[in-house]
């Protein structure tokens, strides 16, 4: 299993590369077609729509075909679409190119999180995080490489380095061999959380409502960050375009560091808890930097931010299929469904609270998003504390 381990790692850093790697080349792109930057969010958004329909054709054909033909396949269509970005085609072509692009990231990280969840069931918070490492590193590294092409006046060539990633992937994928029972179960595992408690029909659709809800509510603020974090130092504590420009980076060094102890702290916490301390204090420095105001702080908050948020994603999703076991397909899938829809939803009404109001409320609306999390968690603690109260007074009254 090692082996499907390390392509693993492998395909989350290539994850990584692709959601970067147009938005790190995107004025020059959109210079190159002389288009505004309302064009360059259409594209964006038709990227989106792909991540959203790439989730249940994911799905679907998992139940077709084996895992290393889907990711191969997945491969497939970002080298493609890369190479076509690559070659510079009519800019109508571009919303086509992201579609499918966006389609084969979506393959890659449903197919790689449902199989974590399912053979990892032991270690599956431990193992997540180690790939949101991946993915974070693959985030970091792109932009590198774009600035270093954008220097040399062949900003394009970012395209090629995505492609060239991705067709050693399908290539990896295609003969890679391993045993998904082929597990060492002496590895670090996750702490002990409570054993998931048999819910009513109804329970358990509240809550997956309430866990893909969170989920929609913590992709919109990170997207709204990585969107808008440049913007919101310009703008609301006046650091010149430069120190802005920084801001991202620091958050998503933060982000990677974060994952990487997120894989230790929790051996020792549980999923509930590690969530409630993460966002509490997420919305705290969120509240500090408001009202604060200050740029050397409103750095300190960002790297504060990038740590405690790293790991939530992961957890949640964790998290959800502690809750239902057995249904690590069904569930990974809507978490990263309606990931996608929170990522592009709630930043596109931050962005509208910035334009029509100004960035103050728009940081207040990002700390509601937090807070409504926060209540959407607590409330499936009382749920699962209720259930497991009731059936222990059902034990004891037999």
């Amino acid at each position: 299993m090692k082996s499907f381990t390390l392509a693993s790692y492998a395909t989350y850093f290539l994850a990584g590369l692709v959601v970067t790697t147009l938005g790190s080349v995107m004025p020059q792109l959109l210079d190159f077609y002389n288009l505004s930057y309302t064009k360059g969010g259409q594209l964006v958004f038709i990227g989106s729509i792909g991540f959203l329909l790439g989730v249940p054709i994911s799905t679907f054909l998992l139940y077709k075909y084996n895992e290393k033909t889907i990711l191969s396949l997945g491969a497939f269509l970002i080298a493609m679409a890369q190479i076509g970005f690559f070659f510079l085609p009519s800019f109508y072509w571009l919303f086509v190119l992201n579609f499918i692009n966006n389609t084969g990231a979506a393959i890659f990280e449903t197919i790689v999180a449902t199989l974590i969840m399912e053979v990892f069931v032991g270690r599956r918070a431990v193992m997540m995080s180690y790939l949101e490492v991946s993915f974070g590193l693959g985030a970091l590294v792109m932009p590198i490489i774009a600035s270093g092409f954008i220097a040399l006046d062949h900003w394009r060539y970012s395209f090629l380095i995505t492609s060239l990633t991705a067709l050693v992937m399908m290539i990896f994928w295609s003969v890679i061999k391993y045993s998904k029972t082929d597990i060492d179960d002496s590895k670090a595992r996750d702490a002990a959380a409570p054993s998931p408690v048999k819910m009513s029909t109804s329970v358990k659709w509240v809550v997956l409502s309430l866990f893909v809800f969170m989920i929609c509510l913590y992709t919109g603020v990170e997207g709204s960050l990585n969107n808008f974090l440049s913007s919101i130092f310009i703008n609301y504590i006046h650091a010149i375009p430069y120190i802005a420009s920084l801001s991202i980076g620091a958050f998503w060094v933060t982000m990677v560091i974060g994952r990487m102890a997120t894989g230790f702290i929790i051996r020792k916490v549980t999923y509930d808890h590690y969530l409630l301390w993460s966002m509490s204090i997420t919305v705290l420095c969120f509240i500090a930097f408001i009202l604060l105001k200050n740029q050397l702080i409103g750095f300190g908050l960002i790297l504060c931010l990038g740590f405690t948020m790293s790991g939530v994603y992961s957890i949640t999703m964790v998290y959800a299929n502690h809750s239902f076991p057995g249904f690590s397909r069904q569930i990974t899938s809507a978490i990263t469904a309606f990931a996608g829809i929170g990522n592009a939803v709630f930043p596109a009404l931050v962005g509208l609270t910035m334009d029509a109001l100004n960035i103050q409320m728009a940081l207040w609306l990002i700390v509601i998003f937090s807070t409504v999390y926060i209540i959407g968690l607590i409330s499936i603690s009382r749920l699962h504390r209720r259930k497991k109260q009731g059936h222990l007074q059902a034990k004891t009254g037999a």
